[in-house]
């Protein structure tokens, strides 16, 4: 693996560096118990994983889905010398053979949802889509373990579970950062109703009230709150046009409009589609 490295020091956050991998690059976060790893695979779907690294074994949180990132991201799991027994999985349970005797940690929701709800349609839809090189179907990861909200200690470390019905946020308090699966600064989200946005704006203001330093997420590299008050005022505007516009084209081009330098356009289309399918 091919290594640069870049210091940068923050008062307000952990240590970073940057690292540069064969696939994609690491963003390192230092506390001053564990370290977190957060591997931007660079892939067709921007995935983001990440391994909490304690004093003796690592924890990951989610899996790259293709090929590619799972072979870089086994071999940076090695080279950090710390077994890894533990993973939690969310909403990207792609690449179970390379995770094949851990612990899989999950909500009972979250469980459901891979087997045969929501995570499972997409996770089989982008398995279509990009066919063997993105490690759906038979190679789909089964929670294990199940955890219930709150408070749990994996390999000596703390985490908190945070139930939001079909998936969950995993706090890691000692370096004040909460994973969710998506957030985004300057990305469209995907919003399926009315009241998905009254309960995402909701979950934004946790964040705010908490305080995170780190907001991490499986598809953009970690965040602060400066992306958590984007998001808030972006749910807003989509609030009031959804109100506004009678239609799915008008909503859509209004949306455009507010946002011209958002990325995710397929993602708006997806929200469209949600909202106005009735």
């Amino acid at each position: 693996m091919k290594k640069t490295m870049n210091t940068v020091l923050s008062a307000a956050e952990p240590t970073i560096r940057k690292i540069t991998l064969n696939s994609g690059h690491v963003n390192i976060y230092e506390g001053n118990k564990i370290t977190l790893h957060a591997y931007a695979t660079e892939d067709a779907l921007s995935n983001e994983a990440y391994i909490v690294e304690g004093e003796e074994a690592l924890v990951g949180i989610e899996l790259p889905s293709f090929t590619a990132g799972l072979e870089i991201w086994k071999q940076y799991v090695e080279s950090l010398k710390k077994p890894m027994r533990d993973i939690f999985i969310v909403n990207h349970p792609a690449g179970a053979s390379y995770i094949k005797g851990m612990n899989i940690y999950g909500t009972q929701n979250a469980k459901d949802s891979i087997a045969g709800g929501a995570v499972h349609a997409i996770t089989e839809g982008l398995h279509k889509a990009f066919g063997e090189d993105f490690h759906g179907g038979n190679d789909t990861a089964v929670i294990n373990n199940i955890l219930p909200g709150g408070k749990t200690n994996i390999a000596g470390i703390d985490f908190k579970i945070i139930d939001r019905g079909s998936d969950y946020d995993i706090e890691i308090p000692e370096i004040n950062a909460i994973y969710t699966h998506m957030l985004g600064k300057k990305v469209h989200s995907i919003i399926t109703s009315k009241e998905h946005m009254k309960s995402m704006l909701n979950t934004l203001k946790e964040y705010q009230n908490a305080g995170y330093n780190l907001i991490l997420s499986a598809h953009a590299e970690p965040e602060g709150q400066d992306a958590v008050a984007e998001k808030i005022a972006y749910i807003k505007k989509m609030q009031k046009l959804s109100e506004e516009k009678d239609n799915a084209a008008e909503f859509k081009s209004a949306m455009k409009k507010e946002f011209p330098d958002y990325a995710g356009e397929n993602y708006l289309e997806m929200t469209v589609g949600a909202l106005y399918s009735r």
